[in-house]
């Protein structure tokens, strides 16, 4: 008896293309790798890609860093209409040539509201005779949120944009890594797991014990834009002098205009960007992570994996509760409460900055442990795989 089969239309890069281009590496790169290879045991899984980076035109060694080995790899980047018109030709095109060759899904997953696999799932969702169709949402900033008439009106005259809520609706489940999203799915009597991402043990470091001496290090690695809340932590951080210092490690467009703004300022640096390897290292420079993510619209609709990547370099972690968050970390993680950002912020970085090395450590050892323990790629992938198995 086969496997079941099943399709994966996400963002990740295949492998070997992290390593060389650390600063365009999509956001879930590294946690889609390790979500679907979590399952690949259990699934006859094939893969595509979507992104701004032709593979096919780049001098790859695999080895270099990790991904999946996609079978199609399309474009998303200006002229936008025209790859997303190009790139959903070839989706539907390979698409066409596997049911011919004999391949058959049984499942496809799609990784949230991208263009062109909005108009595949619109589509599918119209076939009489169809694979079930879920959804794995790591980030969305609409779904839930009220949108007004004017902007309903100007998505429904752009070619290639439909609401997040529309789209959600035509899926048959949901895997979510935030677990705010379960009453949206939950009230439409729709299937719906949490997964909050998951920590690989073979990457973890131990005993690396940071910084010995000076004044405390705050670190924070990740992407650049305002919904991370590293511009505003940049902006506390330089407004009020303590005896701490900050380590940025930020990719994005907005990166270039952070170093802009703060770069001269004596206790921060800037530094990368790295790829998921390099950000690990970089942590374990540190005393504290700090997540700063803020209540924004959307940030309720995903779940901030950073913090994973946090553990695995054993540092104590500062962060809000938000998304699930504080259900992950457990009691040893330090929190802010996002509900008063500034000034809890504020007031937690001049706690930890007088707090004791050892306790941080301590604290930082003991979250890493949790997180191999009960939120591994191993224990995830069983859980995924046992509710992917259930919708067949």
């Amino acid at each position: 008896m086969r496997q079941p089969r099943l399709l994966y239309l996400g963002n990740a890069f295949p492998p070997g293309v992290a390593a060389l281009h650390p600063e365009l590496q999509p956001a879930g790169h590294l946690i889609e790798t390790n979500l679907i290879r979590s399952i690949a045991g259990k699934f006859e899984i094939r893969s595509t890609g979507i992104s701004e980076v032709d593979p096919s035109r780049l001098n790859l060694d695999p080895s270099c860093s990790p991904g999946l080995p996609n079978v199609l790899n399309l474009l998303d980047r200006p002229p936008a209409l025209w790859n997303w018109i190009r790139s959903l030709r070839r989706l539907r095109k390979s698409y066409a040539s596997w049911l011919a060759g004999g391949w058959e899904p049984d499942l496809i997953v799609v990784c949230n509201f991208s263009p062109v696999y909005n108009a595949f799932v619109r589509g599918m969702s119209r076939l009489r005779t169809r694979p079930r169709l879920v959804l794995y949402i790591a980030d969305s900033t609409l779904l839930g949120v009220p949108i007004g008439a004017t902007r309903c009106l100007r998505y429904r005259v752009k070619p290639f944009k439909w609401m997040d809520d529309e789209m959600a609706a035509l899926y048959d489940a949901c895997v979510a890594t935030s677990a705010d999203t379960e009453g949206w799915f939950r009230s439409r009597k729709k299937p719906w797991l949490w997964l909050p991402n998951g920590m690989d043990p073979a990457r973890i470091r131990n005993g690396v014990n940071g910084p010995d001496a000076g004044p405390i290090v705050f670190g924070y690695f990740g992407h650049a834009g305002e919904h991370t809340g590293v511009p505003q932590l940049l902006r506390l951080f330089a407004a009020r002098r303590r005896n701490a210092e900050l380590r940025v490690c930020a990719f994005g467009k907005a990166r270039a205009q952070l170093v802009a703004a703060y770069g001269c300022c004596p206790e921060i640096s800037f530094h990368g960007p790295f790829d998921p390897e390099g950000c690990v290292d970089f942590g374990t420079c540190c005393d504290v992570l700090v997540n700063p993510r803020p209540i924004v619209p959307g940030n309720e609709n995903n779940f901030s994996s950073k913090v994973f990547e946090y553990a695995l370099a054993g540092r104590c972690v500062l962060t809000s509760r938000l998304s699930g968050v504080g259900e992950v970390l457990g009691s040893e993680a330090c929190y802010f409460d996002a509900r008063d950002y500034e000034s809890s912020l504020s007031a937690s970085l001049d706690r930890l900055a007088a707090t004791d090395r050892e306790d941080l450590r301590r604290r930082g050892a003991a979250i890493q442990q949790r997180l191999c323990d009960e939120f591994s790629w191993a224990v995830q992938g069983q859980k995924l795989a046992g509710f992917l198995g259930g919708m067949l």
